[in-house]
């Protein structure tokens, strides 16, 4: 289990569930909190365009690297693989934005059909995928006696399968095939493009049908949100804009747990305590970076909106103070988030007085208090919100 506690008790709100549609909303925002009711219809309605956006344009571009990724398999080279690469953290850089929109019990995470696990587990025991240098198992792709299929049903049911780093599906199993192991914390892996050239590696042609099974897969599971979120009569979206009390709440628990509970506590404390390189959310690609900078985008279209139709806009109507808050914590941990440090592995590695920790740290404590600040913005709406995911 990784060290979200270390950030947990800082948190004084009582723990509920937190989703869109599972018992009462506590709100008590009304017609008389300054045409309260006016502005969640607009924030929610926003809200939901904003995901159904968000999450087509990343289907569209998982669709480009999954293109890509079938020419770069059709004839292996270095550049098809380093266009697939390139089409990969395209990709998963729109998804870093859709984040935000986790944690509510929507279809991203919702405990009936999510798909958050099959997209986006991490860390990744490279060994349960393939074989590594002084790993005891070969891993799925090197041992077809126990693995006979690699296909997609198969890889969803294996996927976790015996323990939570037992990732065999998503981003960041595609990732480790694209990249390979990262083996030094001062650039991101340097996998051969000849690992997929029948008789230049074993099992080359199970590794190209692996890769493009579960870069296939990863296609489904972003289509089933992006069709989710569409705009019409029975989808997901229908259902959550008609409640939209308990739908606001869960845009709030969305921001709030994806800036303490996940980003400040999973991501970066438990980095900066276990110093481990497996703790880099996108450590093979030492894109971790851009994974933080995207979750933090995504946040603030969340809470400013596009228009003015924002998380912010909804609490300034009922707590002036509040909203400032919340504004102020943003800009900070926005003007923090600048100052990023790259490669991740090797600033959680440095010494405690080096300049790339303290910046990390700088990070942690403005998400955190970014994440108080919704919290208390929340409060200010009559919602009680979670500390840690519910379900």
């Amino acid at each position: 289990m990784r060290l979200w506690f270390l950030l947990g008790a800082m948190w004084m709100a009582p723990m509920l569930p937190c989703a869109a549609h599972s018992g009462e909303p506590q709100a008590v925002v009304d017609a008389g909190a300054g045409g309260g009711l006016a502005a969640v219809e607009r924030c929610v309605t926003a809200y939901a365009a904003t995901v159904e956006r968000a999450y087509s344009a990343t289907a569209e571009a998982a669709r480009r690297m999954r293109a890509a990724i079938e020419a770069f398999c059709a004839a292996p080279s270095q550049e098809g693989l380093e266009r697939a690469r390139t089409t990969w953290i395209a990709a998963r850089e729109l998804y870093g934005r859709t984040e935000a929109f986790r944690f509510g019990n929507g279809p991203i995470d919702s405990t009936r059909g999510g798909v958050e696990t099959f997209v986006n587990a991490w860390p990744v025991d490279e060994s349960y995928i393939d074989a590594i240098d002084g790993a005891a198992a070969p891993g799925i792709i090197a041992n077809p006696s126990k693995y006979p299929s690699v296909g997609k049903a198969i890889l969803r049911v294996h996927n976790q399968r015996g323990g939570e780093t037992n990732v065999c599906t998503g981003w960041h199993a595609i990732e480790f095939l694209l990249w390979g192991q990262d083996r030094s914390p001062r650039g991101p892996g340097d996998r051969s493009f000849r690992d997929f050239v029948d008789g230049a590696a074993d099992h080359a042609d199970r590794r190209r049908e692996f890769l493009l099974e579960v870069t296939d897969l990863l296609c489904d599971d972003l289509a089933k949100l992006e069709s989710a979120w569409a705009d019409r009569p029975g989808s997901y979206r229908s259902r959550f804009v008609a409640d939209r009390q308990a739908a606001l709440r869960s845009v709030l628990c969305g921001v709030a747990l994806l800036s303490g509970f996940e980003m400040s506590g999973e991501r970066l404390a438990a980095a900066l305590e276990s110093r481990d390189q497996e703790q880099e959310h996108s450590c093979f690609s030492d894109t971790t970076d851009r994974d933080f900078k995207a979750g933090l985008e995504g946040i603030a279209l969340v809470l400013r909106g596009a228009n003015d139709d924002g998380v912010i806009a909804v609490v300034r109507e009922r707590d002036g103070a509040a909203a400032q808050a919340l504004v102020h914590a943003l800009a900070h941990a926005e003007t923090c988030m600048q100052a990023m440090p790259n490669p991740f592995d090797a600033a959680i590695q440095s010494s405690e007085s080096s300049p790339e920790r303290g910046r990390l740290v700088a990070i942690m404590e403005s998400l955190e208090s970014l994440s108080e600040a919704t919290t208390a913005a929340a409060r200010a709406l009559g919602y009680t919100l979670p500390t840690e995911p519910q379900g």
